[in-house]
């Protein structure tokens, strides 16, 4: 019985200077990462402290702030939190506030929420390379400085290493119960039957990069080369479209490739492209001219397929001219 008491004892005694030993890795290794250069990232925190024993590291960062002057891009909120096992410490946890400010190049924009959590694990080794992500949200808002908010009862985005490819992820989003701005939807309340709500959005895609996710990235900088679109979905009222296609970046980094998309109900979307301004009221009705040409080509003439081109810096939806094509890089 002594010896059984003994053995207990020690076990307990190298437990615990584990995970003091632990936890000031991982606080030193936190205010490090933060005083050290980020090229053009700017990174600041204020208190940073660890807790949870005996079981886990409770990560608390207050006031964290990312910044990129140059580019006009930054993040910050009240603190930050990650949860890490003390037998599993590839497999992080996060817990983020309810109220987060994002820097963007068109004005700080802010994301609320009831519930924001997520999750990353990365693959055992010296590279530790990344396995997959999760970030899931309840009561989601995103609003800006000028007044507009977009709403979503529930979000989740994920990610999850190609088992075959080491620069290959796929890409999941769902989102319900999307609420629009309240300006656009007044816009197309006149000119539309939509409810006010979108059902769901939903996207399930294959991103590849042209360096691995890992420690390493730093230095071999990835960059995205290439998204393959395998089912992409928008189910609103009785219009839905669906989307499948590859796009990538040319060499100024803008979309070049095609996203085939297949509307059903296809004149509920003339509304919806007026009164977000991609067309004009006054040439709606060239554009339901050219979509019925297009409709009548297939089997039914409600159901519209249209490819989303990308070509030489520019973006159109079949003969309609849309503007710049987007950045990828």
């Amino acid at each position: 019985m002594r010896a059984l008491l003994i053995a207990i004892l020690v076990v307990a005694g190298l437990w615990a200077g584990y995970w003091v030993v632990g936890s000031r890795a991982m606080e030193s290794n936190v205010e490090r990462w933060f005083a050290a250069p980020h090229g053009g990232l700017v990174a600041t925190r204020g208190d940073v402290s660890v807790s949870g024993f005996p079981n886990r590291f409770d990560l608390t960062v207050t006031d964290p702030s990312l910044a990129d002057p140059e580019r006009g891009w930054g993040w910050r909120a009240p603190f930050a939190q990650v949860f890490v096992m003390t037998w599993k410490p590839w497999h992080l946890i996060a817990a983020l506030p309810q109220e987060q400010l994002i820097d963007t190049p068109q004005g700080p924009v802010t994301l609320r929420s009831s519930q924001l959590e997520g999750s990353l694990v990365v693959i055992p080794g010296t590279a530790l390379a990344l396995d997959r992500t999760v970030l899931s949200g309840e009561g989601l808002s995103l609003g800006g400085e000028a007044g507009w908010e977009v709403s979503a009862a529930k979000a989740t985005f994920a990610t999850r290493l190609m088992p075959d490819d080491a620069m290959a992820h796929e890409v999941g989003f769902d989102a319900t119960t999307v609420t629009p701005d309240a300006r656009f939807r007044m816009a197309l309340s006149s000119r539309s039957d939509l409810p006010e709500q979108i059902e769901r959005l939903h996207l399930d895609a294959v991103a590849t990069l042209t360096a691995p996710l890992d420690r390493f990235s730093a230095q071999n900088t990835p960059r995205l080369a290439q998204v393959r679109v395998r089912q992409g979905l928008l189910r609103w009222g009785d219009m839905v479209i669906s989307a499948t296609g590859t796009v990538q970046p040319d060499a100024n980094g803008q979309a070049e490739g095609r996203i085939d998309l297949r509307v059903e109900n296809w004149r509920q979307l003339v509304p919806v492209l007026v009164a977000s301004g991609v067309i004009t009221a006054e040439v709606s009705p060239t554009v339901i001219r050219a979509m019925e040409l297009l409709s009548q080509q297939g089997d039914d003439p409600a159901v519209l397929t249209v490819p989303l081109a990308f070509q030489s810096g520019r973006m159109s939806l079949g003969p309609l001219p849309l503007g710049p094509a987007p950045r990828l890089n």
